[in-house]
């Protein structure tokens, strides 16, 4: 399971959810998909996910646009359901091999913040707890939140992006 050892060498703690703000452009993602139900995500739900993506990366790598990985919530229109894929980005008009799922992650803004891979829980803990409760921005629900794994070898953190728009009554 070559993308745990990759990421399990990332060093980095959830940097005081500092955060920078980015508008980012729609893209595809080919991978594996899975439905999620709110209170049921354990990390071996997410184990079993990447492993399957790991079973199929010969089949995605070649088709990737660069070297990261993502990890995608899609929100579904069951209440607590929400679809999350494992994937690479892929060219729009990329094909899609039997058994993997493309799909599209719109273009938004978003708040960028980081942390290690063993940090992801207690961030998005964190994140939805407290942070953004008091930030001058307010959740969008209809967009995905994603995790960016880096390349292979690059010694950066993983970036987490939440979906924002301007929370009423706050000044940007």
């Amino acid at each position: 399971m070559r993308c745990f050892h990759r990421l399990a060498a990332i060093r980095y703690v959830v940097i005081g959810m500092k955060h920078r703000i980015v508008y980012g452009e729609a893209f595809s993602i080919l991978g594996i998909q899975a439905c999620v139900k709110q209170g049921a995500e354990t990390s071996e739900l997410f184990g079993n996910i990447w492993q399957q993506f790991e079973q199929n990366i010969a089949r995605i790598e070649p088709l990737a646009i660069g070297g990261q990985y993502y990890g995608i919530n899609f929100p579904t229109a069951a209440e607590g359901v929400s679809e999350y894929l494992a994937g690479m980005r892929v060219a729009d008009n990329s094909p899609v091999p039997d058994g993997l799922i493309k799909r599209t992650v719109p273009a938004g803004d978003y708040a960028v913040l980081e942390c290690t891979v063993e940090g992801i829980g207690p961030a998005y803990q964190h994140i939805f707890g407290e942070w953004l409760p008091g930030a001058q921005f307010a959740f969008n629900p209809q967009r995905p939140v994603f995790e960016e794994y880096p390349e292979k070898g690059a010694d950066l953190p993983v970036c987490i992006h939440i979906p924002i728009t301007q929370a009423a009554g706050k000044q940007a």
